[in-house]
């Protein structure tokens, strides 16, 4: 059996595969490795896993996830499972490798994900060749649901958005402007606000506002990120992420106005992994 495992910070997707079938679809926490103590993490996959996945069966374990971007942070990850998974090989890759992985297969192209942050890389068909540096929310994450949830909370608080849109807004989130600055400024974790929106302006898509929210969202990531990487006109960019899936349409439309290529737009990139490990045996 082999074990594909997409892991964020907040949670965790585990499927088995057996003779290429998906016996067992889980969802877990995230184990982030930054966040945990090598102790804390093999005590955590444990408690999470152990009742779950009959582990002496998996033969394989890939683990794609965040977190996973230097070489101690693979080993504690990879010893934490070793733990439970006492008879497999572990494979632990970042989740960009992961992203590259669902999205590309054994082709080269750009991967992209674009969810509550942004990122990218260049794939071969076997392994990453380039990426930028991930500067997070506060610097950059263009194309994110975070950083459209900026562009659109500016043109609401500095009253630059229909009127009818503003009300709606502050009705839906029970907020006025003071408890929006408040939220920004004066509680912990304002990116998470931001982030929550992308949905909002998925709701509300027909006003002028949310749509140039997302399409200028778009516009930055493919200025800041996919033009970058050397030729990227003539190759193939794919994306995974909820907030390339919901957008899709407007997402096609810039990427066609930069003479960008686009490939398959995934909402979870776990689809394409079951695939591409499917092959593999």
């Amino acid at each position: 059996m082999i074990v594909i495992a997409d892991s964020g910070s907040t949670k965790t997707q585990w499927v088995v595969l057996d003779e290429g079938n998906v016996v067992l679809d889980l969802t877990t926490k995230g184990f982030n490795p930054f966040y945990y103590s090598a102790s804390e993490l093999e005590s955590a996959l444990f408690n999470e896993l152990h009742a779950a996945v009959n582990a002496d069966q998996v033969d394989e374990l890939f683990f794609y996830g965040a977190g996973c971007s230097n070489a101690d942070n693979c080993s504690m990850v990879a010893n934490s499972l070793k733990q439970l998974f006492k008879k497999a090989v572990i494979h632990t890759e970042h989740d960009l490798t992961g992203a590259a992985v669902a999205l590309l297969q054994d082709t080269k192209g750009i991967a992209c994900i674009l969810g509550t942050g942004s990122n990218s890389c260049m794939w071969d068909g076997h392994k990453v060749t380039g990426h930028l540096p991930s500067l997070g929310w506060l610097l950059a994450d263009e194309g994110s649901g975070t950083y459209l949830g900026k562009l659109l909370l500016q043109e609401i608080l500095s009253e630059e958005a229909d009127p009818e849109l503003t009300a709606k807004f502050y009705k839906t989130y029970h907020l006025n402007f003071e408890s929006v600055l408040h939220k920004i400024y004066g509680e912990p974790n304002p990116n998470r606000f931001f982030a929550s929106l992308s949905k909002f302006a998925s709701e509300n898509i027909e006003y002028p506002e949310c749509r140039k929210a997302v399409k200028n969202s778009f516009c930055d990531f493919v200025e800041k990120q996919i033009s970058k990487y050397p030729d990227y006109q003539n190759q193939v960019v794919s994306f995974t992420g909820s907030v390339a899936y919901v957008f899709q349409d407007i997402l096609k439309e810039v990427l066609e106005e930069h003479g960008i290529k686009a490939g398959v737009i995934l909402k979870n990139p776990m689809e394409g992994m079951v695939i591409y490990h499917s092959k593999l045996k």
